[in-house]
């Protein structure tokens, strides 16, 4: 909602604003997402990546892609770090407002 100019903002009548999920939740999307995680391996992505759901989705599709193009990863947890890194990274842009 900070990236909304005041007349743009005016013309919506309901504004929701939604929290992000803590770490016992990103787990449990992490599992979600990527069954063959351990325990471990999903409490340390959720710890280690403050992401959305969507982001974590995100990252989940690109795992299954992957493996369909090229077969299992020999290391999935650091694999699956590498993909965060990247979506971690993809989400910091500055972009440039538009208008006046």
């Amino acid at each position: 909602e900070e990236n909304f100019d005041p007349a743009f903002e005016r013309r919506f009548l309901y504004k929701i604003k939604f929290e992000k999920q803590d770490a016992t939740v990103r787990q449990k999307i992490w599992q979600q997402m990527i069954p063959e995680l351990t325990d471990d391996n999903a409490r340390q992505l959720a710890s280690t990546f403050d992401f959305s759901g969507g982001q974590i989705e995100n990252i989940a599709r690109k795992h299954n892609i992957n493996m369909v193009l090229y077969g299992e990863q020999e290391n999935l947890l650091d694999t699956l770090m590498e993909y965060g890194t990247s979506e971690k990274i993809s989400s910091n842009r500055i972009y440039n407002k538009i208008g006046f």
